[in-house]
């Protein structure tokens, strides 16, 4: 039995990841086009690599370069694993690279398993109710995954993080008018209208502000709910006003960022 989903990105480079699910499956010998960035969620996962056999039990990563034949099948009662497929020129293009390496070993240790948790946080995204923001919030995803694996196993170098005041200034009103007229926002938009490069406006507003774009999207439209809740607005209607998809959600991001829920916001 099998079971899984495959998410294509089609507005981003066309990655695609593939949340799997198998009590039992074999994959024939094949290659990828792009690369492969996986890591094991459940389970024991094995293939046939380089003439040697590999087990990954949970919590282990597989990294593949572009056609580099290998099979598949799970070790186990049950397999459940992530992968992320990109190819180079994407990884190239979202990365801002000019030289790309690739990965020197195949299932290199995840320290503190901070790439599993990434890839499983972006299947996560994928999967959650469509919100205004969830396109920004997939593409820092994708972002935060690719960036992780090839820096720590591919050697890439990026471009450091820099003191950008003017951008930052444009990134605040441009979040505040999306907030206020409930419309969307998404990163590719965000930086092209700055007129910095996507992974560089990612790192470079988390090095300023401790926050991610999406974060601080976030902070703005629960700031604004709290605002239309004092003029005296329905909570129901609020969240819409906000940009939240619904009541639940801005209960939980009133929450995150107020410690109480929006009932517990008293005007005097």
């Amino acid at each position: 039995m099998q079971t899984g989903r495959y998410h294509h990105l089609s507005w981003l480079q066309g990655i695609e990841i593939f949340e799997a699910d198998f009590t039992s499956h074999t994959f024939g010998r094949h290659s990828h086009e792009g690369f492969a960035i996986g890591a094991i969620a459940a389970g024991v996962g094995g293939y046939l690599f380089r003439g040697a056999n590999v087990l990954l039990p949970a919590g282990s990563l597989s990294l593949m370069n572009p056609d580099e034949a290998h099979t598949g099948h799970a070790a186990s009662d049950e397999l459940r694993y992530n992968m992320l497929y990109v190819s180079e020129e994407a990884v190239r293009t979202l990365l801002d690279l000019r030289e790309l390496l690739g990965f020197s070993q195949i299932a290199p240790g995840d320290p503190g398993q901070e790439l599993s948790h990434r890839l499983a946080f972006l299947a996560a995204l994928l999967n959650a109710a469509g919100t205004a923001d969830q396109r920004l919030a997939i593409e820092e995803g994708v972002h935060s995954v690719l960036g992780g694996a090839f820096v720590r196993y591919g050697r890439a170098k990026l471009r450091a993080p820099g003191s950008e005041p003017r951008a930052l200034v444009e990134l605040r009103e441009r979040i505040a008018a999306a907030v206020a007229d409930g419309s969307g926002l998404s990163l590719g938009e965000l930086a092209a209208g700055i007129g910095l490069h996507p992974s560089y406006l990612i790192r470079t507003v988390r090095h300023a502000t401790g926050m991610t774009p999406h974060a601080l999207v976030l902070q703005k439209r629960a700031s604004r709910a709290r605002e239309l809740l004092l003029q005296g607005m329905p909570a129901a209607q609020a969240a819409t006003a906000a940009g939240f998809s619904d009541q639940a959600h801005m209960i939980r991001q009133f929450r995150r960022h107020y410690g109480v829920t929006p009932g517990a916001l008293i005007r005097h």
